[in-house]
């Protein structure tokens, strides 16, 4: 049961990173600096775009990494420190009182409440968890690799 946890956890997070990332990626990246800009919370204009570039390749990269369940608690955790960070950004306008024209979570067509935001992250975070702790087993390339493959031979 705890091996369909993980494999469930690894599954749904690393779609939600890879569609999010994506979705980022494919607009311009001056529509996602706006969005960081939004935050308040970094104020160097070139580190915006530097961070509107990449960040969402990131998300794909370690999102695709989950999906196929390899390197998984490197991966688990670099997304966990990601959902950390997003989560403390959303926790620091609701605080300040700052109203965003648009989370920056799935680009410009998603725009949740920031209480949404928080509890979709609180569920983001679970599933890093639970990626970390198990997701390394059941159809994971991370498995596949010690066992010698598909069979399971070495």
């Amino acid at each position: 049961m705890d091996s369909w946890l993980g494999l469930t956890a690894r599954v749904l997070l690393g779609l939600v990173f890879v569609a999010s990332g994506t979705l980022k990626a494919a607009a311009p990246a001056e529509e996602f600096a706006l969005v960081i800009e939004s935050y308040g919370l970094v104020s160097s204009r070139d580190l915006i775009l530097v961070m509107s570039a990449f960040l969402p390749w990131l998300e794909v990269v370690f999102g695709y990494a989950l999906l196929f369940g390899f390197l998984t608690r490197l991966s688990a955790a670099a997304i966990g420190g990601m959902v950390a960070s997003f989560a403390t950004a959303i926790l620091y306008t609701i605080l300040k009182g700052i109203r965003l024209p648009n989370c920056g979570c799935f680009g410009f067509g998603f725009t949740p409440t920031p209480h949404q935001e928080l509890a979709m992250n609180g569920l983001y975070a679970v599933c890093a968890v639970q990626a970390l702790r198990r997701g390394a087993g059941r159809l994971s390339l991370d498995a596949w690799c010690k066992t010698g493959g598909p069979t399971g031979r070495t």
